[in-house]
């Protein structure tokens, strides 16, 4: 298995630097892509994840695809897991 290390962050941090970079408020694009303002600052601020709901009206709107935002989503999931848990499963062998 290739290891390679990269240290994932939180979509939400991906969506606020985007936003700040395009001079957008959370509330002009909560309302542009029909959503409450707390989803996008829950999101920015690292407490809600990003859906494929989600995703695809951020697509829509800031311009990167849908499986990008989920990626950044699935990437940061996994790297909250202590993978030292499940060291005991054993791969399963074909009878």
């Amino acid at each position: 298995m290739n290891t390679q290390h990269v240290t994932p962050i939180h979509p939400g941090e991906v969506l606020q630097d985007e936003l700040e970079e395009l001079d957008i408020s959370p509330a002009l694009l909560a309302e542009h892509i029909n959503v409450p303002l707390a989803v996008i600052a829950d999101i920015c601020d690292g407490h809600q994840d990003i859906d494929a709901a989600i995703a695809l009206k951020l697509s829509r709107a800031l311009g990167a695809s849908p499986q990008f935002w989920l990626n950044l989503q699935n990437n940061w999931e996994l790297s909250q897991i202590d993978e030292s848990i499940y060291r005991d499963i054993k791969p399963v062998v074909a009878a």
